[in-house]
């Protein structure tokens, strides 16, 4: 399953097979879990967790992130263009052709 990961309506990564996680606060540790005990989600480079916010709550003070589900070909395109739509590259490039004095 291929997922993206928005903070503030904004795409941070992109997720392939996550690694779910629930809080444990008697250890103040995170465990590895099942989606159905699941309270938050691993990053990709594995240094992050953020609770997922259609999942039960957290006792911890972490971000909140949406994660929606997406295909395999919007997975390989966001990843192949740097988690950037191809508007956005457009936009960025034209953006620095005005302020060059190119445009």
């Amino acid at each position: 399953m291929y997922f993206k990961i928005l903070f503030n309506d904004r795409l941070i990564d992109l997720l392939e097979n996550p690694l779910y996680v629930k809080y444990q606060k008697a250890n103040d540790v995170f465990l590895v879990c099942s989606l159905a005990e699941a309270e938050g989600v691993i990053s990709s480079d594995g240094n992050t967790i953020w609770h997922v916010d259609t999942f039960p709550s957290m006792d911890t003070d972490i971000d909140s992130v949406t994660m929606e589900r997406i295909d395999k070909y919007q997975f390989d395109q966001l990843k192949m263009l740097n988690m950037k739509t191809p508007e956005e590259i457009i936009d960025s490039y034209t953006l620095s052709l005005l302020e060059g004095g190119l445009l």
